[in-house]
C-alpha cells in the first residue's frame, strides 16, 4: 500500500485541518473517532483516502494544505474560539483563508509574526519540544536591563510550576527608564516572555515577534500577510525538502 494513500489515523485527521496530531490522539483515545462507522481507539490504525472518517460526529476530509505568514497588529487576538474578541486574526484575511488556524499564539498586546495553516502536522512539529524551534522577539522593558539581568533570563526562573528561560538576550539600546532588547526562546509556554521578565522584576511595555526559525517578517507591514509554498515553510522551519 503506497504511503501517499495510506495514513496513520492521527496523521489523516491532522491533514484534514480539524486539529493537531496530539489533539487527534486525545479524540481517538476517548472513542470520538470513527472510520467507516467503526469506533477506532487504536492509535496505530491506518486509513485510506477513500475511508469515511468522522471526529466528534463530524466527517473530515483531506484538504489542500495552505500556509501563510501574517504581521499581527496590537489588539488582535489569535484564538479563533474567543467569541468576545473585538478583532480576531482571521478578520485580517479574505474569506477563502479564514478557515486557517494560527500555529502558536501571540497575546492581544503583542505584535508580529504568526504562521497560519490548515496543516495539523505542521502545528504538531512546531510545538513539539524536540524541534526546539527558535523564536526571536524585539522587546521594550521598563527600567535598565543589565548584563546581569541577561544572564538571569538565560538561567531562567520557576513560575507557576513552569521553568521559563531565554536562549539568548541582547541589549540593543538604553533610554531613560527604558531598555530595548532582542530575545530568543526555543520554548512556547503560555505568555512565556512576559512571565519570565516579570519574574526578573521587569515590565514588558512592548513585544514583537520578528522571526520563527528562518522565517522572518521581512517587509510585511502590520495586518499584511504573505501566502507561502509548503516547500519554503518546511525548509525555513526544519531544513526539510518537501514537495
Amino acid at each position: 500500500m503506497s504511503e501517499e494513500n495510506d495514513y496513520r489515523i492521527n496523521q489523516f485527521i491532522a491533514k484534514t485541518g480539524f486539529c493537531s496530531r496530539r489533539r487527534a490522539d486525545t479524540f481517538i483515545k476517548d472513542g470520538l473517532v470513527q472510520v467507516n462507522g467503526q469506533i477506532i481507539t487504536d492509535l496505530s490504525f491506518r486509513v485510506l483516502k477513500s475511508d469515511k472518517v468522522t471526529v466528534c460526529g463530524k466527517e473530515v476530509f483531506l484538504k489542500r494544505l495552505k500556509y501563510l505568514i501574517i504581521n499581527k497588529p496590537y489588539g488582535v487576538v489569535t484564538t479563533r474560539a474567543d467569541k468576545h474578541a473585538e478583532r480576531k486574526i482571521t478578520d485580517l484575511l479574505p474569506e477563502k483563508l479564514r478557515s486557517l488556524f494560527p500555529v502558536g499564539r501571540l497575546d492581544k498586546d503583542s505584535t508580529g509574526l504568526i504562521i497560519m495553516t490548515n496543516d495539523g502536522s505542521l502545528c504538531h512539529k512546531i510545538t513539539h519540544p524536540k524541534y526546539e524551534i527558535e523564536k526571536e522577539y524585539n522587546l521594550v522593558v521598563e527600567g535598565k536591563f543589565s548584563r546581569r539581568d541577561c544572564r538571569g533570563a538565560i538561567l531562567g526562573i520557576e513560575d507557576q510550576g513552569d521553568f521559563l528561560k531565554a536562549k539568548a538576550v541582547v541589549v540593543e539600546s538604553h533610554k531613560p527608564k527604558l531598555t530595548r532588547l532582542s530575545v530568543i526562546v526555543s520554548e512556547g509556554k503560555n505568555r512565556h516572555i512576559r512571565r519570565l521578565f516579570a519574574g526578573l522584576g521587569f515590565k514588558v511595555l512592548s513585544l514583537k515577534r520578528v522571526r520563527i526559525a528562518d522565517l522572518t517578517l521581512g517587509r510585511l507591514k502590520e495586518s499584511e500577510f504573505l501566502v507561502l509554498p509548503k516547500s519554503k515553510i518546511y525548509r525555513c522551519l526544519f531544513q526539510e525538502n518537501v514537495d
